[in-house]
């Protein structure tokens, strides 16, 4: 009996662990985030989400000599446009529409996949909270931008 329970301790004690050998252990590094229009907070929002995006496909943030992967993000269109009017004929459901375009680099520069990705989603805009919801607007945006760019980076 105290054998048995020797070798079960024994085998106990061998830690097992999990190996994924389809892993590419990718070192991502994003170079620039180009936006040609004045928004409060939209290139920290973006930058954040984009950020937690590579992280959640299990890649690691680095800008060093190390990296295997160049990601360059241009936004093309941001366009806020009136979907909803008041009995007063004022603008209260606001439309937000982002156009964005994913460029992703190998280690030598050359050009690996390129996508645009096209967002939208809406907001009641009216009074003193407007300002207030265009930001959430802008965050739910760039949730949404997160879950495409981990597509794109999950298909590498």
């Amino acid at each position: 009996m105290p054998i048995i329970l020797a070798i079960f301790l024994f085998f106990i004690s061998c830690g097992y662990k999990k190996v994924d050998f389809n892993q590419k252990n990718l070192k991502i590094c994003v170079d620039d985030i180009i936006i040609n229009f004045s928004q409060p907070t939209f290139l920290d929002t973006l930058n954040r989400y984009i950020l937690d995006s590579i992280i959640a496909t299990k890649n690691k943030l680095d800008c060093s000599y190390k990296k295997n992967i160049d990601m360059k993000i241009t936004v093309l269109n941001f366009s806020f446009y009136p979907v909803g009017y008041s009995r007063a004929q004022r603008a209260n459901v606001y439309k937000v529409k982002i156009r964005l375009k994913v460029e992703i680099f190998n280690k030598e520069g050359n050009l690996i996949k390129q996508e645009e990705i096209i967002e939208t989603t809406q907001y009641f805009g009216t009074g003193l909270r407007a300002d207030i919801e265009k930001r959430y607007a802008v965050e739910e945006l760039a949730k949404l931008l997160q879950i495409r760019i981990f597509d794109i980076l999950m298909r590498l």
